[in-house]
């Protein structure tokens, strides 16, 4: 799973969400810099977001060597009312409200509630578990909250579990295995 390259607002600090920004010069250049590390692996499919920036950096780091399927289940979250803002924290931008908290499962300014997203993650987890040999090797390339909720899916969480402590880098790559 790899996250897509740095766009304007990921420098920035405005949420983008569903709002479909390009990836700038260095988002590019990550996306290049991430196909020596994908290149040495043979996927058997590559899927990314619809977003231009996630399914560009698919593009480029496979070299045009796979059928990208678009899938709109790899869509970044929807953050409704706070995409644009600018802050430095989500507590800020929020006003106080914490949108990862998955008990309160905020749904409000047109957030995607954690949970929803949490759902979505898993029906694209099992969907692959479902049409893929448990040998199969697959590319995914999306954004860092839908990242967070298939890291989560994958390693188990509980109530306990602070999902705000998963970090993923713009055109960091990281290898999981599906059981």
């Amino acid at each position: 799973m790899a996250r897509h390259g740095q766009t304007d607002w990921n420098l920035q600090h405005k949420v983008q969400g569903q709002t479909d920004v390009p990836l700038n010069a260095t988002g590019i250049a990550q996306a290049k810099e991430l196909c020596h590390e994908v290149g040495k692996i043979n996927f058997d499919v590559c899927f990314a977001s619809p977003l231009s920036r996630a399914y560009e950096t698919a593009k480029i780091a496979t070299e045009g060597k796979y059928k990208i399927i678009l899938d709109d289940r790899l869509s970044e979250r929807c953050f409704g009312d706070i995409e644009g803002k600018i802050g430095d924290t989500w507590m800020e931008i929020t006003g106080g409200i914490d949108i990862f908290d998955r008990k309160l499962d905020f749904g409000g300014m047109g957030i995607e509630p954690v949970n929803a997203m949490l759902a979505r993650a898993k029906d694209f987890l099992d969907d692959l578990r479902r049409k893929y040999p448990n040998d199969a090797k697959i590319l995914v390339v999306a954004h860092a909250g839908l990242l967070r909720n298939l890291h989560f899916n994958i390693v188990g969480y509980d109530e306990n579990t602070d999902f705000a402590t998963f970090k993923i880098e713009n055109g960091e790559l990281r290898k999981y295995e599906l059981n």
